[in-house]
């Protein structure tokens, strides 16, 4: 079976619906299906890139100017995005799901807006159609074929989507040995971590003080300094009174964010105001200010743990610098 796991823009962790996103999987799904049935035609790189053009201009000839009014599940997903009520919102939403009942992502809208802001509600819901989407690509031997690649094989992304929904679902709960249990199968199904489920998980190692896990996670994920595993682990050695440690990752942090000492400072004052005003709400620029905050608000069952430690943190640095400045007169 072909898998098409290149030239496809990979998509943020974002949770938030993107038509533009949704609409090119579903192409990527036609054009798959194209290809497996002139698979005999497909025997070097030009007859592949012949095949894909041949697709793609049959495609585009199919486009009629009624194409705009078509009906599918992510039209009304769309409509459901920009609805200014509520009632509004679940009509369209229920629409998508009568349109195309088997549309996960539209079952997985609907049931996030039917118990809205009720994780404990979501869970169950959740938890079914998780299992239902696993039954079905099992039975196409999807899980056989794609291990540890989901996501980059297009036809898993409505899996993979529920199954973030249902890990933070499960971390809004409190049910964190639950939720690291589903992140660490979210990171087997998907090597590459498309969605970001390292750094969650990496919060949630330190939350528990499980060190081994902490360190393996970073030693897989190593290729570059990140901020949201740096922070983890130096909190994680201060949770472990080994304050050495937890220095230097706080300054190997420093480092390669410049926001670092900006950050200590609200954090330590507890300015949410000032936080959400450097939040960027449709992602964040890595290694700034946005990702420390964004990393904050997203793990607060973490640092609301340790009410101390951005003192301590912001006592060190300063220290260094003292330092520094002090060695090089």
């Amino acid at each position: 079976m072909l898998k098409l796991t290149y030239s496809i823009k990979q998509e943020s962790g974002d949770s938030r619906m993107h038509k533009n996103g949704m609409s090119t999987e579903k192409l990527m799904l036609e054009l798959q299906k194209f290809l497996e049935e002139h698979a005999d035609e497909i025997v070097d790189g030009q007859s592949f890139d012949r095949l894909q053009e041949q697709f793609m201009a049959e495609h585009a000839a199919m486009l009629g100017p009624m194409d705009a009014e078509s009906e599918t599940a992510y039209d009304y997903l769309e409509l459901a995005q920009e609805a200014r009520s509520k009632k509004q919102r679940m009509a369209y939403l229920n629409k998508a799901v009568e349109v195309e009942p088997d549309n996960v992502d539209a079952q997985l809208q609907l049931l996030l807006n039917t118990h809205e802001d009720k994780p404990a509600a979501q869970l169950p819901a959740l938890k079914k159609l998780l299992e239902a989407e696993e039954t079905k690509l099992k039975n196409i031997s999807v899980f056989q074929e794609s291990m540890g690649d989901f996501w980059l094989d297009i036809e898993t992304r409505p899996y993979m989507r529920v199954y973030h929904t249902y890990f933070e679902a499960l971390i809004s709960c409190g049910m964190l040995r639950q939720a690291i249990h589903a992140g660490e199968r979210m990171l087997e199904l998907c090597e590459g971590d498309n969605l970001g489920v390292r750094y969650q998980l990496m919060h949630l190692y330190v939350q528990m003080e499980d060190e081994m896990h902490a360190l393996a996670l970073h030693k897989k994920y190593d290729s570059y300094e990140e901020t949201q595993m740096l922070l983890p682990l130096a909190v994680l050695y201060y949770k472990l009174n080994q304050f050495d440690r937890a220095g230097a990752y706080l300054n190997r942090l420093a480092a390669v964010n410049k926001d670092t000492k900006k950050f200590l400072r609200l954090a330590l004052k507890n300015d949410m105001s000032a936080m959400l005003a450097e939040r960027e709400w449709y992602g964040y620029q890595p290694m700034t200010i946005q990702e420390l905050v964004e990393e904050f608000l997203d793990s607060m069952y973490l640092f609301r743990n340790v009410p101390f430690f951005f003192e301590w943190a912001q006592q060190y640095l300063r220290a260094q610098t003292a330092a520094k400045r002090k060695k090089s007169k």
